[in-house]
């Protein structure tokens, strides 16, 4: 499928980003889609990881579309931070005392694991550009090659 909104290439990094710092966390990572209306990855429970892993895997397509200077739409950021949100209240962390400490906190973890697997993320990204989904034997190859 190929995809025609502004910013396809960007779209495809921002979902390339949760999957592979998801990936690089220890998560098992089913599909990986991107069309028009946005994107989604399919990934396991979280809940074993740590308060900043799992923001960090929420912050991690922000970080990929800073790390490969592209822009996804501006509601994928958003729905993000909301999650983030969620997951600031859910673990009872005072938002306005602890908050921007823990977002930073795992945004700079995102960022580590997406500079660690820069190449992994081209090709998922690249991937996700020509087709418009990954499913999990095709992402486990991926991650596999180097």
């Amino acid at each position: 499928m190929k995809l025609t909104e502004r910013h396809p290439r960007g779209s495809a990094y921002h979902e390339a980003g949760h999957a592979v710092v998801a990936w690089a966390l220890g998560l098992s990572v089913g599909t990986v889609r991107v069309d028009d209306a946005g994107g989604r990855t399919e990934m396991g429970p979280a809940h074993y990881l740590s308060l900043i892993e799992q923001v960090a895997i929420c912050s991690a397509g922000s970080a990929a579309e800073e790390v490969f200077e592209c822009s996804a739409h501006e509601l994928a950021s958003f729905d993000d931070h909301a999650k983030v949100s969620t997951l600031i209240k859910a673990n009872g962390v005072p938002e306005e005392e602890h908050g921007p400490a823990l977002r930073d906190e795992g945004y700079n973890c995102a960022l580590a694991c997406l500079e660690a697997h820069k190449k992994k993320v081209i090709k998922l990204a690249d991937r996700l550009v020509e087709s418009g989904s990954v499913d999990a034997s095709e992402f486990l190859c991926l991650m596999k090659a180097e």
